[in-house]
């Protein structure tokens, strides 16, 4: 019993990602109510598998393969400036799920290939500071949007709701601050219920079990300009994934051998795979799960892996994704802002792990400057750009990271001082 509940704690931690992305995503790509539960399904499906595959095959450690803000916040930015540049949202849909299935297949070649321990000591913490922090402000914008589309109502009811979750993830009992999203959405849903502002969801299904489905938004299609952008996020993420398991490393106080990256990364781009093949949202390690060790503490491996079955069964339960989808956009949009906080905060000590001089600070400014202004400016800006460009061009995260490498290690290196 005291398995499962951990199992369940694990659930509910990672729970606010998760559940936020497909109700997002579903406003974005223009999809009905019961495909927006079919990705709800496919989310909590892939999250588990993906899991349970690095547990037995990959890097061997607790850390959750989870539906990641870098891809669906990717995916976001390719459906804008396809819309914009009169592409139907149907065939962005299957252009993704083409870009997802080699860009995949290339981040499991590299894997094998041992790609992390030729190229591990160029990845600086200050290169993935910058990326995490960049994906942390695109993905807290769509969060933003999120609460202020439907109406000062819903941006008053998950304003609230937001400020219900903060204050329980800093009240002493663990119970409430390890359980603070779970129990905002569910007294904050339970509040626009109460007032009219949402609808009360129908359960009505025609079956209660689904398995996944293959290509739930029709054949894929391979965009040479959505392949590329994808493929590049894909090369970008290796350092997400560096990221994530040194954070790992400091929770345990263990080095992790090497070649465990690469299995990480193999496992990786087999489950962003697997989502291109059944129309889900690639996934990455989750850093944030380096935070549930010291309160697990040696019963961690066993409250994972039951984490992770729990998260393939939710995946099945048909009245369940039907159930989760129908979250109010603006409570999502609060509890994405929660959660996505913690890739702000990552961000923050990667770009400051080493004392900001001269050449730092400028390597550090101008990529969050390029980067974020990028990821402002409006879509139509983009018509203009080939169509293999355009899906890299106009992702600020992409762009404001390769800045940073450039500088890093191009124009900026360490031999050249600037100023006296």
């Amino acid at each position: 019993m005291r398995g499962l509940v951990l199992g369940l704690q694990w659930v509910v931690f990672h729970a606010g990602v998760i559940v936020s992305a497909p109700v997002v995503l579903g406003a974005v790509f223009q999809l009905t109510p019961d495909q927006t539960a079919a990705l709800m399904q496919l989310s909590f499906f892939i999250t588990g598998l993906g899991s349970l595959l690095q547990y037995l095959f990959g890097h061997k450690l607790s850390l959750l393969e989870g539906v990641a803000p870098p891809w669906w916040g990717a995916f976001i930015g390719l459906a804008i400036v396809g819309t914009a540049s009169g592409k139907p949202i149907e065939v962005v849909r299957t252009d993704i799920e083409g870009g997802m299935i080699l860009a995949g297949f290339l981040l499991t070649v590299l894997g094998f290939s041992g790609i992390i321990q030729k190229l591990g000591k160029y990845i600086t913490p200050r290169i993935t500071g910058i990326m995490l922090f960049l994906f942390g402000v695109q993905v807290g914008g769509v969060g933003i949007k999120s609460l202020v589309t439907k109406g000062w109502m819903e941006l008053l009811l998950g304003g609230l709701a937001l400020l219900f979750i903060l204050f329980l993830l800093f009240r002493k009992e663990m119970f409430l601050s390890q359980s603070a999203i779970l129990l905002g959405v569910l007294v904050g849903w339970a509040a626009y219920l109460a007032l009219g502002v949402s609808r009360k969801p129908s359960l009505a299904t025609a079956s209660v079990f689904s398995l996944p489905p293959l290509f739930l938004w029709g054949k894929p299609t391979f965009d040479t300009g959505t392949v590329f952008s994808l493929s590049i996020l894909g090369l970008l993420l290796i350092l997400n994934v560096v990221g994530s398991m040194k954070a790992m490393e400091g929770a345990l106080g263990e080095e992790v051998p090497i070649r465990s990256y690469d299995r990480g990364l193999s496992v990786t781009g087999l489950t962003c795979g697997i989502a291109g093949i059944t129309g889900g949202i690639g996934t990455i390690p989750m850093a944030i799960s380096a935070g549930l060790v010291s309160v697990t503490g040696k019963e961690t491996p066993k409250a994972f892996l039951i984490a992770s079955i729990l998260y393939m069964v939710f995946g099945l339960v048909v009245p369940l994704g039907t159930l989760l989808s129908s979250i109010p956009l603006s409570l999502a949009g609060a509890v994405l802002l929660v959660s996505v906080s913690s890739l702000i905060a990552f961000g923050v000590r990667g770009m400051t792990a080493e004392p900001l001089g001269k050449r730092e600070s400028l390597i550090v400014g101008m990529g969050l400057l390029i980067g974020i202004g990028i990821l402002y400016l409006p879509a139509e800006i983009w018509k203009g750009v080939p169509f293999w460009a355009r899906g890299i061009t106009s992702n600020g995260v992409i762009m404001g990271t390769i800045l940073t490498i450039l500088l890093e290690y191009g124009i900026l290196p360490k031999k050249v001082t600037v100023g006296h």
